[in-house]
């Protein structure tokens, strides 16, 4: 039977096999040297003076060379601090531990081996005493801390990634904590509120009002985010409207999630505001568009029904009433198209007068005003009857004639908007012998539609048509 350091190894000895296992770890490292060879951290020691005086495998993998038998403080070509800096002799972890006597703990090295690899290392130092209390030298202990550092920073990356994207994400974040206290919020966020919540202060929400979709006040404390933190549900596409400090107003869709912690209790919450003001505006607008089709179809049908009745009134020439009939048709499409290109909110009464006058030459006509936005029936009113004068005109007054001037002149005086059409040496206007159907639609038209009078001045020099309406029924 073998023995261990004279005890017998089998069932019956003395010690039993937990002894024997004991002589033989004490075998296997009966000096300091086995042991610090087996420990995966790097160990060395130095003398008072920071020379090496013994060191481990592992010290020598990381330092990427061993001491030269001269000894050196530290075997390997350079040092650099943890910020980049360079770390001259001096400053390394084990001068300062022989220079104060204190030691140093958790001191981040990164360590240049001679093959230009980097290894980053935390070095703790402890001095070593003689019995008289003496300071002999110190004891280092390197833990390649490289995948570590290696992770950190990539997970510092993503952190300063994830930050970026919310900073410069177009949709408004923010972030509270469990009381519902804003804590932080992106750009976006200070731009649809308006404003710059107090960190800390500003509960729920960073809007300076909140209104539900139909217009009643909607108190903060009951604000989607608040429900969400109270109930601990997550709430996907709550709509709300809200007012900034100047008034304006927009609407959004929230998203707001509750955050729970690793114990599953309740950290905080984070919301996301959808900006939808401008959808909302194109509802709105399309809503309106559409009550505004309706309307000026009925009114369309209206206008082209009494342009028939009155264009094929009387017998006569056909091929004239139905030219006459399609150019008021024309005329009353032109005015829907410059309509429609502004979405049927507002035309420039320069802009109608320009295409009336447009067939006759660009030196025709004089026309001179301020810029006037026209509302819908305004446009189609001043449209039709500024067809009829050029119309006129062009038949019988000045710009039938090479010779003839015209001028077109418009301003408004205080609540009132004035139009004169002026005609100059052109052929002399008679007074009709009855009113035709010309006279009566612009007389008609611009009563009933611009709630505004019209005087007519047949003179031997031209033709003057003097038109003022009210602001409110034109502008």
């Amino acid at each position: 039977m073998d023995d261990v350091g004279g005890m017998p190894v089998g069932d019956a000895g003395v010690y039993g096999r937990h002894a024997v296992a004991e002589v033989l770890l004490r075998r296997a490292f009966q000096s300091w040297e086995n042991l610090l060879e087996r420990l995966p951290i790097g160990v060395y020691v130095c003398d008072r003076k920071g020379v090496v005086a013994h060191f481990n495998r592992r010290a020598a993998e990381l330092w990427g060379a061993a001491p030269s038998p001269a000894g050196r403080p530290i075997p390997f070509d350079r040092a650099f601090h943890a910020d980049g800096a360079a770390m001259t002799p001096e400053q390394s972890p084990v001068s300062e531990t022989l220079a104060t006597g204190a030691a140093v703990k958790d001191r981040e090295v990164v360590i240049v081996q001679p093959d230009g690899r980097r290894t980053h290392v935390l070095a703790n130092v402890e001095p070593l005493y003689d019995e008289g209390g003496r300071l002999i030298g110190a004891i280092n202990c390197l833990q390649d801390v490289t995948e570590l550092r290696q992770a950190r920073e990539m997970l510092r990356a993503r952190q300063a990634w994830t930050q970026r994207v919310v900073e410069t994400s177009p949709i408004a974040i923010y972030q509270t904590d469990p009381e519902g206290r804003v804590l932080s919020f992106n750009h976006a966020a200070v731009t649809l509120w308006g404003r710059e919540p107090k960190l800390g202060e500003d509960r729920w929400c960073g809007s300076h009002k909140l209104y539900e979709p139909e217009g009643a006040p909607l108190p903060l404390d009951r604000c989607s985010m608040a429900q969400a933190i109270k109930e601990r549900r997550q709430i996907a596409g709550a709509e709300a409207v809200f007012e900034r400090p100047d008034g304006s107003r927009g609407a959004f869709l929230a998203y707001p999630t509750p955050l729970a912690g690793a114990d599953g209790e309740l950290v905080g919450a984070i919301n996301m505001l959808v900006d939808i003001t401008e959808r909302k505006r194109a509802e709105d607008l399309q809503k309106t568009l559409l009550d505004e089709l309706n309307h000026r179809v009925k009114n369309t049908l209206a206008t082209v029904q009494s342009l028939a009745a009155h264009s094929f009134h009387d017998a006569g020439d056909l091929v004239g009433m139905r030219q006459a009939f399609e150019a008021r048709l024309m005329a009353l499409s032109g005015a829907h198209n410059r309509l429609a290109e502004q979405r049927w909110e507002a035309a420039d009464l320069g802009d109608l007068v320009a295409g009336v006058l447009a067939p006759f030459g660009a030196e025709a006509a004089l026309c001179e005003g301020p810029a006037v936005r026209l509302s819908t029936r305004a446009s189609v009113t001043f449209a039709m009857v500024l067809h009829e004068l050029a119309t006129n005109a062009g038949c019988h007054g000045a710009l039938s004639s090479s010779e003839g001037r015209l001028l077109v002149h418009w301003t408004r005086v205080e609540d009132v908007l004035f139009l004169e059409w002026r005609e100059t040496q052109g052929p002399p206007a008679a007074q009709p012998a009855r009113c035709g159907f010309g006279l009566r639609f612009i007389r008609g038209a611009v009563e009933r539609e611009l709630d505004g009078q019209v005087v007519f001045d047949f003179a031997d020099s031209g033709l003057r048509c003097r038109i003022s309406a009210p602001i409110s029924a034109t502008v």
